[in-house]
């Protein structure tokens, strides 16, 4: 089947397409609700809901996509808008009592049923009762009200995040320590006949500033100007909260994450608080280790420049000493290193090497169908059946109005179309903010670009390699704290010393590769800090499980400087919200943070078990296509994990493989 999407719509298409979406859609849950519960069946009711959704999944694409990616900021406003009405149309389809009477009423005849028809109606029916379909109506409208400005406040706190637009300007002499060719790729202006360089909020920026600047107060204000963006964020995201929580209490649950959990692998909160609890215990002797080694490192620099250190690690700081450590003790040298990872060379051995252990095809095809001139597109073809089963576009450079972070879209799924029998093919985007090339100069990217690149190139595949019959189970709709394991697991080759031969080549001296010395260093390098990195995360998840489970309204930036510092050692500057740019709060990973740490633990035992002796392996990269991308959420993820590994998954790996020692 066809590639359905499309790029080139206008603001006033892009409105128009979501109305007759919305009419389309609401006119076949008429049709349904419309049947007597005694005419009810699969066949009738939930075949033609399942083949709406499966419509409506690919036609939205098409309108809230462009928010995130297209150049024409009329195209990204009319997106965030109409991207309002399909989610109030969807809360208000999710509440329908009469869909719910007609699910009901074909559950309780008990057809037979294959095993992901009868999934897909079990989850309807959850689904329901999730929505407050067991209330009685003056609950049910509340519901409805709170959800719709649950709704509207994500989609404010995404567009905020989007159009942030904070810049913050340095004189040379301040940024000294920043590399010249970056400094080049930066806008200039002219205050006062003295020229100053114009640096953003986004990461490339950031970063080249909180790694490299020598000058400590550089480093300050660009860590306070990114910590203090988007604060019209923090109404949104304390109102949100509060709502949440009102949500779950007039559901019947004690608190959001009490809700959210029931649905995941974790269950419960009090399993969720136990696994941080545990990791804390376990990294922070670790991590206070690490801290020590960098206030030495600290005093030692100081004290070469004639300066007093005053015993404290900040925020600004990190990145700063966790770099020079890495120079210091693992002669590891980001700059130098980036020379044999250019975009190109990365890209292509990426996908080599997804190829040989996935078994696929990828063939890059011309498209002007695109977003934008830098999107290259490829079609994904079985290895072994020449069979065409996806798509998906690159777009790897940032612009204005961008999404800033990295992240995978799965704009249309795959499933098998009712009325042909026919297997739609899913179509995916990455898309993420490296550096753009410059005169001379190809892409550059530091390794942990290169991880980046590795793990969302896999959310990728797990939509590329999913084949479900319903679009609902496609790809990467499996439980939330499940969903980064695969892409997790992926990471693992860019800490292979034969892959990172393989991935390298010195952007001028051609059929050069990286050093086999250097390479060892590195691999040797990446437990650096490893428990303050691990802390760091294990804060997040504190923090997002903290502010839903509260029993009434926290102050999110006093919550956020109490955890800080007592979970990663280092305090939060003053006077700052980070939280107000913390976009996965509010983008659908609320109560669900921890997952990250949750999902690597099986991400380590998936690959340390089946991979690490032979990370080309063709068989096991099959079976993991077959049993862990393959079913997509059409199975609970603990089984297929247990199918995968052969046995219950263990934390073990996970501890090992970032340098811990019981």
């Amino acid at each position: 089947m066809k590639n359905l999407l499309n790029f080139s719509l206008t603001a006033s298409e892009i409105k128009n397409l979501s109305q007759t979406l919305i009419s389309k859609s609401r006119a076949v849950y008429d049709q349904v609700s419309a049947l007597s519960s005694d005419r009810a069946t699969f066949k009738n009711a939930i075949i033609p809901i399942a083949k709406i959704e499966a419509e409506y999944s690919v036609a939205s694409a098409n309108i809230y996509f462009p928010q995130y990616v297209s150049p024409i900021k009329e195209v990204r406003d009319a997106s965030v808008e109409a991207n309002k009405a399909l989610e109030e149309f969807s809360i208000e389809t999710d509440m329908r009592a009469d869909i719910y009477k007609v699910v009901l009423a074909v559950a309780e005849k008990n057809e037979e049923l294959g095993p992901e028809d009868k999934r897909l109606l079990e989850k309807m029916l959850l689904d329901y009762k999730r929505n407050g379909l067991g209330l009685n109506e003056k609950k049910q409208e509340l519901l409805k009200e709170i959800k719709k400005k649950l709704s509207n406040l994500a989609i404010q706190f995404s567009s905020n995040m989007n159009e942030d637009n904070t810049t913050v300007i340095f004189t040379e002499e301040e940024l000294e320590g920043v590399p010249a060719d970056y400094l080049k790729s930066l806008n200039k202006r002219v205050i006062d006949q003295k020229e100053y360089f114009v640096l953003t909020m986004k990461y490339p920026d950031v970063f080249a500033v909180l790694k490299n600047a020598v000058n400590e107060e550089t480093r300050r204000r660009m860590d306070y100007s990114y910590s203090t963006k988007c604060k019209a964020n923090l109404p949104i995201l304390e109102e949100a909260v509060r709502l949440r929580r009102d949500a779950a209490q007039v559901l019947g649950y004690e608190d959001h994450a009490t809700f959210r959990l029931e649905t995941r692998m974790a269950k419960t909160p009090e399993n969720v608080f136990n696994f941080l609890e545990d990791l804390k215990n376990k990294l922070t002797p670790l991590g206070e280790k690490e801290l020590e080694r960098l206030r030495q490192l600290k005093r030692e620099h100081l004290e070469s420049l004639g300066k007093q250190f005053n015993g404290s690690i900040e925020a600004f700081d990190f990145h700063f000493y966790h770099k020079m450590l890495m120079e210091k003790d693992y002669q590891i040298n980001e700059e130098e290193i980036k020379e044999y990872f250019s975009l190109e060379s990365v890209t292509q051995g990426m996908l080599d090497i997804y190829q040989k252990v996935l078994n696929l095809k990828f063939t890059e095809i011309e498209n002007k169908n695109v977003w934008h001139q830098d999107v290259r597109t490829f079609n994904v073809i079985d290895a072994t059946s020449d069979e065409v089963i996806g798509q998906f576009y690159l777009d790897l450079f940032p612009r204005d109005g961008k999404y800033t972070h990295a992240a995978c879209f799965g704009l249309q799924p795959g499933y098998i179309d009712v009325d042909t029998n026919e297997r739609c093919y899913p179509v995916a985007a990455m898309v993420a903010n490296f550096s753009k090339p410059m005169e001379g100069k190809p892409s550059l990217l530091k390794h942990n670009e290169v991880v980046t690149y590795f793990h969302e190139l896999g959310h990728v595949m797990h939509q590329i390699c999913s084949k479900t019959k319903h679009a609902r189970f496609h790809g990467t709709k499996v439980e939330r704290d499940f969903v980064e394991a695969p892409s997790q697991m992926l990471e693992n080759w860019c800490w292979e010393p034969t892959i990172l031969h393989k991935l390298s080549e010195h952007y001028q001296r051609k059929g050069e590769k990286l050093p086999s010395e250097t390479i060892e260093r590195m691999v040797k390098a990446k437990n650096l800090n490893a428990g303050l990195l691990n802390l760091r995360q294990l804060f997040f998840g504190f923090y997002d499980m903290k502010l839903h489970t509260a029993k009434e309204s926290l102050s999110a930036t006093k919550l956020w400087d109490e955890l800080k510092e007592n979970i990663t050692l280092i305090p939060n500057p003053h006077n700052t919200w980070p939280v107000a740019s913390f976009g996965h709060i509010m983008g659908g990973y609320d109560a669900g943070y921890y997952g990250y740490l949750w999902s690597q633990v099986f991400s380590a035992d998936m690959f340390f078990s089946k991979f690490k002796n032979n990370v080309m392996s063709v068989e096991n990269g099959l079976q993991y296509r077959k049993l862990i991308l393959g079913p997509g959420g059409s199975r609970d993820g603990d089984n297929m994990l247990r199918d995968f590994l052969g046995r219950d998954p263990t934390v073990d790996p996970f501890l090992k493989s970032i340098g811990y020692n019981k």
